[in-house]
């Protein structure tokens, strides 16, 4: 059985936010910002809404399909639309994908890279009657989207934060193809967040029941102790390369190219340091879009192929690291 990922889409936000633009909000400038992360321009969404993102990058991703084929639909976000219904349940009605199965993810950055973990697990084993030991809902084709408006969460005075994010939404096709080797290996893995270097708090309704003396309403806007980051992403993207090369028998250089998340070019050059590769195997896309959690492996995976550049028979990894804290790799070959 070989799961391939068959096609791609991304839909980005119009309005394009440049470094030079935040000034307006917090003491910064281009050169501070690029000198430090690689950004120098993010999309940041005005008038749409995750959903639109998230539908406009599907149908790239389905671009001449049957959508009666698709099985499942796995939407990977922290920032959904809605806690009722699921972006993947709306996702799922929009498109009309009468039958699917549709749920959502919440692994921050991680999303996409367990969302194909997970599809890739429900393909090959679909859904067993245990009682008569026979498939009751083969799946054959799987949808995988991340998407994210973190300009909802973003508290633009903290420029320790502001100047990183950005919205915007990936797709990718899983299918069951025998006749392609498609996925060669998948591992994830979560790293206990002790010290709470990565969190956004939830803002709820108070109940009449509640004693005011035990309220402590969390700020819902993301706080992030940098350092402490960027030596968890650095460990963890060269932990969860090296396992996913183990488990498919791989060396790094037999990796065609590379799709990290981009979260910092800093962390992405460190990851080719120590793989010993030459940058220029990494997609780097964070220039244009900024740390877009969830989306942005998706998205540059769109970017990467979009080039042309992507022979028959390469192989290409997928790597994510985030918050949970979370982190994740898949091999695949095209």
């Amino acid at each position: 059985m070989g799961i391939s990922i068959k096609n791609t889409g991304k839909a980005v936000p119009k309005l394009v936010v440049k470094n030079d633009d935040l000034n307006r909000f917090v003491e910064t400038d281009n050169d501070w910002i690029v000198a430090r992360t690689g950004i120098t321009e993010r999309r940041i969404a005005t008038s749409e809404s995750g959903l639109d993102l998230a539908v406009s990058a599907a149908k790239l991703a389905l671009d001449g399909e049957n959508y009666d084929d698709i099985g499942l639909v796995i939407v990977a976000t922290v920032t959904p639309d809605k806690l009722v219904p699921s972006m993947g349940a709306l996702v799922k009605r929009e498109l009309g994908l009468a039958n699917a199965v549709a749920f959502d993810i919440s692994t921050a950055c991680s999303g996409f890279i367990y969302g194909i973990w997970i599809a890739e697990a429900l393909i090959k084993n679909g859904m067993v009657d245990k009682v008569n030991g026979v498939s009751t809902n083969t799946i054959n084709k799987a949808l995988i989207i991340g998407v994210e408006r973190l300009s909802r969460i973003v508290d633009w005075t903290d420029r320790s934060t502001c100047i990183l994010f950005g919205d915007g939404a990936g797709a990718a096709l899983l299918e069951n193809n025998p006749q392609e080797k498609g996925i060669l290996s998948s591992f994830v893995k979560n790293y206990d967040d002790t010290t709470n270097s990565l969190t956004c708090g939830m803002e709820f309704s108070k109940t009449p029941f509640t004693d005011d003396s035990l309220d402590n309403p969390e700020k819902q806007s993301l706080s992030m102790h940098g350092s402490q980051v960027f030596k968890f992403a650095v460990n963890a993207i060269g932990e969860v390369m090296e396992k996913s090369l183990e488990l498919a028998g791989l060396t790094a250089d037999d990796i065609a190219y590379y799709v990290p998340h981009q979260a910092n070019l800093r962390i992405i050059l460190s990851a080719a340091k120590k793989f010993k590769q030459p940058i220029e195997k990494f997609q780097i896309s964070l220039n244009e879009t900024g740390n877009v959690s969830a989306a942005s492996v998706p998205m540059a995976l769109y970017d990467i192929i979009d080039t042309g550049k992507i022979k028959k028979g390469d192989k290409i990894m997928l790597m994510g690291f985030g918050g949970g804290l979370s982190a994740g790799a898949v091999i695949f070959e095209m």
